[in-house]
């Protein structure tokens, strides 16, 4: 598997685990410090210091993290394996429908973030956090669109 595609599976395997841990949690009740789940405890910690918004839970956010919980994994799972087969031109078009709507949903919820009266407080922790949802979408339009433009037309001749 060449390196750009082990760096997307990596990626999508990181998103993975975010969805089945602190995003599941925090869709389904305020995350406690005590919780023995996989990132809970840190996720806090991180909150603490860079994000206060995702503890105070305002339930646009609840939302929207139970959305990204219950239905992006498929998505995440998909593009994994798509890197893996390499198989880019047979799943292009269900990865860019996707795509449009996640580039939708960061750009909405960096927007609530940065104008809510709780922003955050270390942006170089915040970007870290938030750095490999960007990477991700950037690497995949590089893939499914510069590098292959010419997919999406269908030989003539």
């Amino acid at each position: 598997m060449p390196a750009f595609n082990a760096l997307i599976v990596a990626l999508m395997a990181y998103f993975v685990v975010l969805n089945l841990t602190v995003e599941r949690a925090y869709c389904n009740a305020p995350l406690q410090r005590s919780s023995t789940m996989l990132l809970i405890a840190e996720t806090i910690a991180f909150c603490e210091k860079a994000n206060p918004l995702f503890l105070l839970r305002p339930e646009w956010l609840r939302l929207a993290t139970c959305f990204s919980a219950y239905g992006m994994c498929p998505f995440y799972l998909l593009i994994g394996a798509t890197a893996v087969l390499d198989a880019w031109v047979s799943t292009r078009r269900l990865i860019l429908l996707f795509l449009g709507g996640k580039i939708y949903a960061i750009a909405f919820y960096h927007a609530m973030e940065f104008t809510s009266a709780s922003p955050p407080l270390n942006l170089a922790m915040y970007w870290g956090a938030e750095g490999p949802y960007l990477v991700s979408i950037g690497l995949l339009l590089w893939k499914l669109c510069l590098r292959w433009p010419a997919a999406s037309k269908t030989k003539t001749s």
